[in-house]
């Protein structure tokens, strides 16, 4: 299962429901890898979409909303 969401739609996305996380620039099919859950294979993939002029601090504020109690360590960043 593959979910592409944009930054602004986070809120309401659940962190346990993903095995892997990835960020990619505004209109762009690739990504670059910041969430891994261990030993799980990637069968639930979030690709979030970053804005076309993403502010600095964008990969801390998507892991801050996703997990805000830093509960998950796969966080890769």
């Amino acid at each position: 299962m593959f979910v592409k969401a944009r930054l602004a739609n986070l809120q309401a996305v659940d962190v346990n429901a993903f095995d892997v996380i990835y960020i990619c620039p505004h209109r762009s099919e690739l990504g670059t890898l910041i969430f891994r859950r261990h030993h799980t294979p990637p069968r639930r993939a979030l690709f979030i979409e970053l804005p076309f002029a993403a502010p600095c601090g964008s990969i801390d504020h998507i892991r801050d909303v996703l997990d805000p109690q830093r509960f998950q360590d796969g966080w890769l960043t």
